[in-house]
């Protein structure tokens, strides 16, 4: 991912919403959009992320759709053919035809009871492990646009992938979601507790269906690393090729490292070659799922042309899901054969 920390667009957006500059726009946006949260909450008690999710949307004049089937597109387009002109065009377009995640529509005539902005999204089939998701992306958005008419006009479709790694807004708006998604005052001490100092994915898939059922591992796994004090890694691998035409093999897709592991010394990006030796190889090729440990140092990586990183040990642990690795490396002092 880029790095957008002091990217020009995060920095008026920033001016445009009277904060105070500290270097760090990206950070800035983001403690914003949290003290907006808190702000929000002083007056409400909320006990699970779902009261967040509804208090939020409530606030934030916000009705939330969910496409679990193809005829609720029809459905959906009848209730509210009132939005704008050729609704039910628009949807079969991005939800029958395209591959649309979700929309963001504007109600300019919300009537009594009624709510400034309508989120559609898709949770059919294999959507519905990202849906949730989508919604607080959707949310974000309007935490940082507090003016209307600065939102959209008509609709907005949810960005892709690529496109939060490319544009510095949607990458903003994406980190802010995964810390509403994931409320640190509900799921950080759920997380410690099914630690026990020991982060792990069986420590974050207890938390995550403790606290936020229906969010994915993935997600779970992002937000669990950006909140764990100690150093630690979350990262993808599958087998690909390099845009130079480097031969296919197993790489890092995409990775987080959290602050400490960056003070720490780890020099791990996107792209590298994964070690034959690796728990992360050895997971790739047990079609089984089961998880893979080992400790391991990243000395035994190497960057093309240049050698072996700098030597720092890791507690490695891997487990295969469809065509991805996904791999939690930790310094914490711990025998691999405890986490198996």
């Amino acid at each position: 991912m880029i790095d957008f920390r002091r990217h020009p667009k995060l920095k008026q957006l920033a001016r445009n919403l009277h904060i105070l500059e500290t270097g760090d726009c990206l950070n800035d946006l983001m403690n914003h959009a949290v003290k907006s949260v808190k702000e929000i909450l002083r007056n409400w008690d909320i006990e699970s992320i779902e009261d967040l999710r509804m208090v939020l949307a409530d606030t934030l004049s916000v009705k939330v759709e969910l496409i679990e089937s193809d005829q609720d597109v029809e459905r959906l387009a009848q209730k509210y053919s009132h939005v704008m002109g050729h609704f039910r065009r628009i949807l079969r377009a991005e939800f029958l035809k395209a591959d649309t995640e979700g929309l963001l529509v504007d109600n300019p005539r919300p009537g009594k009871g009624g709510r400034d902005y309508l989120a559609i999204v898709d949770s059919r089939g294999t959507r519905r492990a990202r849906a949730n998701f989508t919604i607080w992306h959707e949310l974000a958005h309007l935490l940082l646009y507090p003016r209307k008419q600065l939102v959209l006009s008509g609709f907005r479709r949810s960005p892709t992938a690529e496109a939060k790694d490319k544009d510095p807004i949607e990458s903003a708006v994406d980190q802010i979601a995964g810390k509403l998604a994931f409320w640190e005052p509900l799921f950080k001490p759920r997380l410690l507790d099914a630690a026990g100092g020991v982060l792990s994915f069986r420590a974050i898939e207890k938390a995550q269906s403790d606290v936020v059922p229906e969010a994915s591992l993935y997600s779970a796994c992002l937000a669990s690393v950006k909140l764990w004090r100690s150093p630690a890694v979350f990262l993808t691998a599958s087998v690909f090729a390099k845009k130079d035409g480097t031969a296919s093999c197993l790489r890092i897709r995409g990775m987080v490292a959290n602050e400490p592991a960056r003070e720490a010394g780890c020099k791990l990006r996107k792209s590298m070659r994964v070690p034959m030796n690796s728990a992360i190889s050895n997971a790739y090729n047990d079609g089984t799922g089961r998880l893979h440990t080992g400790a391991e140092n990243q000395g035994g990586w190497e960057i093309s042309g240049q050698g072996p990183l700098p030597s720092l040990p890791w507690c490695v642990q891997a487990l295969r899901r469809g065509q991805f690795v996904y791999a939690l490396l930790t310094l914490d002092r711990v025998s691999t054969r405890e986490l198996s």
